[in-house]
């Protein structure tokens, strides 16, 4: 009989982000914001994870073990080492605005966003394991969650 291994790192980040956007539903209270903002971002995140999940295909579905023999660095992960973590961020924060929900907000900064943060970085080290040189130097070069907006330096 196999033992199943429980992901922490992905399970705690998918709890933390569903309670967030449970925890927005149920709040009676509304912050003044438009839901249209909330729209737009719950749209564009919803594109970005789109475009991760039809990018990265095989590799989508897994756990924060790398699956691939191999090392993606285009397409979304170009911009940032994790744009998945990011669309989910972007996602949850819509959500929150759409519904006015400050509580939710205020959950999503204090459960999500570190839960992926969390995440992010267990895969980085797992990452960094298995494809060594190449993974540090795509490192140096993509942001973590967000694009890197200085050119590295090159020593001459």
């Amino acid at each position: 009989m196999t033992r199943s291994k429980v992901d922490l790192p992905s399970l705690y980040m998918v709890l933390s982000f569903t309670v967030s956007i449970f925890i927005s539903f149920l709040d009676p209270t509304e912050i003044p914001v438009s839901k249209e903002v909330g729209t737009v971002l719950l749209v564009c995140g919803s594109l970005i994870f789109l475009y991760v999940i039809f990018y990265s295909r095989s590799g989508f579905f897994g756990e924060t073990e790398p699956k691939l023999n191999f090392l993606i660095t285009k397409g979304p992960y170009r911009f940032c080492r994790h744009p998945l973590y990011l669309s989910f961020i972007i996602i949850a924060l819509g959500i929150n605005l759409m519904l006015k929900s400050a509580l939710g907000i205020a959950f999503t900064f204090a459960l999500s966003i570190p839960s992926a943060v969390y995440r992010g970085k267990i895969e980085d080290r797992l990452l960094r394991r298995k494809f060594g040189e190449e993974w540090e130097n795509y490192a140096d070069k993509v942001g973590f969650l967000f694009p890197k907006l200085r050119k590295q330096r090159t020593n001459v």
